[in-house]
């Protein structure tokens, strides 16, 4: 037995696996980074390809930057300070979050511009908002109001620990989710919010739900002119107006085309880092706007062929608890007969290989006549329809460079 200069852990021909307890780790008697995937590797695992991270990262904030928009990516997309601390130092203004306690996350590990995109009434959480100034004088933390109620609590909250919480009154729409319905509704919770000592910084809403673009773009243009109406309310120098789902942000774009000059418009989409092979891949702004740019997919979830068990249906070790499946199955982007990092990844033909269903942790693949053969042991590489609900089934995730070898590994949160 001998024992390698660069980490001094033995080696042998064949090295002992490691104890695998976190889910997503590479093997711990494996080199960090370096290695094929495919080698030491403890399958299913989920991997990230660290070139379309950076290409999809380039050209979003470039967009941002060439309309005059502010960018907050929603980090619960990915759920990974690591991933948010790339955007920022792309240029984003800092990170949208769903909650305190992912909020609580971004600040923790060195993100202090945060908009938590939501109502907050958790009295804890809105103590530890209305503190943020007092830690960092330079941080900028806001959250959602849509009732006097939240701005009763918001305010006992203030009071509570001698601080100050910054809101935006939130505007929906009929049969959506939060925000009030109503331009007079909006006028009420914002003279409250200012009656009660609140900083109130402006408006934001969420046209994501919404069918299509068009309609997108219509609403969007009904909630500006009530930012508008309220800009008297905001005692700063410049109001902000937030809105972006993922899918119509480039109707948001035309809708605050003609914005007041001292309006910040601050966008929240943030499935554009990673993208995905289904839900965004046919509502990407950018198919509508091809001379915008582009996305690339950076997620693949690899699992190894268990059993092929009739003609015609081979099952995949993996399922629900490692691949989303709520806006569309997994798609089939390669196959890597073999399964090591010496076979070489075959693409199969247009509709050969189907995900037809998932079970907790399984995946049946139907095969045409076309399709490869395929044999226990062979490694299938699957792209994700929406990613948001891949990331909170893994702890760890693997940064692939375009050889497949692995060069870094990032932890998700929450």
């Amino acid at each position: 037995m001998t024992t390698t200069p660069a980490d001094d852990r033995p080696t042998t021909a064949t090295r002992v696996p490691g104890t695998v307890t976190t889910k997503g780790a590479p093997d711990p008697a494996a080199p960090a980074v370096g290695r094929h995937v495919l080698d030491h590797a403890h399958l299913p695992a989920m991997t990230l390809r660290q070139s379309a991270l950076e290409h999809n990262t380039t050209v979003v904030q470039a967009y941002a930057d060439r309309h005059g928009l502010l960018l907050a990516p929603h980090m619960k997309t990915h759920m990974a300070p690591a991933l948010a601390d790339r955007q920022v130092r792309a240029g984003a203004w800092g990170v949208t979050v769903a909650s305190v306690q992912q909020a609580m996350v971004a600040w923790a590990h060195g993100t202090h511009h945060v908009l938590v995109a939501n109502e907050v009434l958790d009295p804890a959480g809105l103590a530890w908002l209305a503190s943020r100034r007092t830690e960092d004088p330079t941080a900028d933390v806001l959250c959602n109001v849509d009732s006097v109620a939240g701005v009763e609590a918001a305010a006992r909250a203030q009071r509570d620990v001698d601080g100050n919480v910054h809101v935006l009154v939130e505007v929906g729409f009929p049969g959506g989710r939060t925000g009030v319905r109503t331009a007079d509704q909006a006028r009420a919770v914002a003279r409250a919010a200012v009656d009660a000592g609140l900083t109130l910084r402006g408006v934001t809403g969420y046209e994501g739900g919404l069918p299509d673009v068009d309609t997108a773009r219509d609403w969007v243009t009904e909630v500006l002119a009530v930012a508008v109406e309220l800009r008297p309310l905001v005692a700063a120098d410049r109001a902000l107006f937030s809105m972006g789902g993922s899918a119509w942000f480039d109707g948001v774009v035309d809708a605050v085309a003609d914005r007041p000059d001292d309006v910040d418009v601050l966008l929240r989409s943030g499935a554009y880092l990673t993208h995905d092979d289904g839900f965004y891949a046919e509502r990407t702004p950018f198919r509508r706007r091809p001379e915008e740019g582009s996305l690339r997919p950076a997620i693949e979830v690899l699992g190894r062929v268990t059993s092929c068990p009739e003609p015609g249906r081979a099952l995949v070790a993996v399922g629900k608890r490692d691949v989303s499946f709520d806006e569309g199955l997994p798609v089939v982007r390669g196959i890597r007969p073999g399964g090591t990092a010496h076979d070489p990844q075959v693409v199969p033909p247009p509709g050969a290989v189907t995900v037809t269903r998932l079970d907790d942790q399984h995946c049946y693949l139907t095969l045409a006549d076309t399709a490869p053969g395929l044999t226990p042991g062979d490694v299938v590489v699957l792209g994700v329809s929406h990613p948001c609900t891949v990331f909170d089934k893994w702890r760890q995730v693997q940064l692939l460079a375009d050889d497949d070898t692995v060069t870094d590994t990032i932890a998700t949160w929450f």
